[in-house]
């Protein structure tokens, strides 16, 4: 799926489904799981040929920023955690006061 243009000069940006993420992260549990240390970018471009055999997914630039994006976001969470904000499983909200989100966004 394609939607917009990007902020870096009239191109368009790919939005991922939530299939194919999910299809990346069974592939980077399978990497980690069966021990890899190169090719891990080629490997990933073909479990998502293998799931989406019409794709335009490819390793560079699609696949490696979609990993940057996850390290984005995972580092967000990490500094919300170690902050004292808790996440609340029963309404899949984070559980905070104030000033605890203010110190989250000032670190983040």
């Amino acid at each position: 799926m394609v939607v917009g243009n990007n902020n870096q000069g009239g191109g368009t940006r790919r939005i991922w489904s939530i299939h194919e993420e999910q299809v990346l992260m069974s592939a980077f549990k399978d990497l980690v799981a069966h021990g890899s240390d190169t090719g891990n970018l080629v490997r990933c471009e073909n479990a998502m040929k293998g799931a989406f055999p019409n794709t335009d997914l490819i390793a560079v630039p699609h696949i490696t920023s979609k990993i940057i994006a996850w390290k984005k976001s995972y580092g967000i969470i990490l500094t919300a955690q170690s902050s004292g904000v808790g996440f609340n499983t029963m309404t899949s909200e984070l559980d905070c006061i104030d000033e605890q989100w203010e110190a989250v966004l000032q670190e983040s």
